[in-house]
């Protein structure tokens, strides 16, 4: 069954991670605001691929797409509120993050429960 609990507290630790990250990377002084976003949106949405299984052992995989999910609408979200960027004009961007996004989640998935699997001996969904 679908630990919703324990998608909020993932959702909870990759915010606070992503907030942090970008603290941390604007001290650094890098520049370039591309890679800046590929450094946070990569990390970040590996560690909700790693941290999914561990608060959803029934449901890793399901739990690690609503996650990359939530995550790119909110990132989206932001950019317009905050960023006054118009992300919703190009429906083909929107497709491609939603789909980087999610395949690198779920691949963090994969790896995280066959190494679990391995470690534990337990199965999961």
């Amino acid at each position: 069954m679908f630990s919703f609990s324990g998608f909020l507290k993932t959702l909870g630790i990759v915010l606070l991670v992503f907030i942090a990250l970008s603290f941390v990377l604007g001290f650094v002084g890098l520049n370039h605001m591309g890679a800046l976003l590929a450094i946070m949106y990569f990390f970040c949405y590996l560690l909700a691929g790693v941290l999914a299984p561990m608060w959803n052992k029934k449901t890793p995989y399901f739990s690690s797409f609503m996650l990359s999910v939530t995550l790119t609408v909110l990132n989206l979200v932001a950019a317009i509120y905050l960023l006054d960027v118009m992300v919703l004009a190009d429906p083909a961007e929107i497709n491609s993050s939603l789909v980087y996004n999610t395949a690198l989640s779920l691949l963090a998935t994969f790896v995280t429960v066959k190494i679990m699997e391995k470690r534990g001996g337990e199965t999961y969904a």
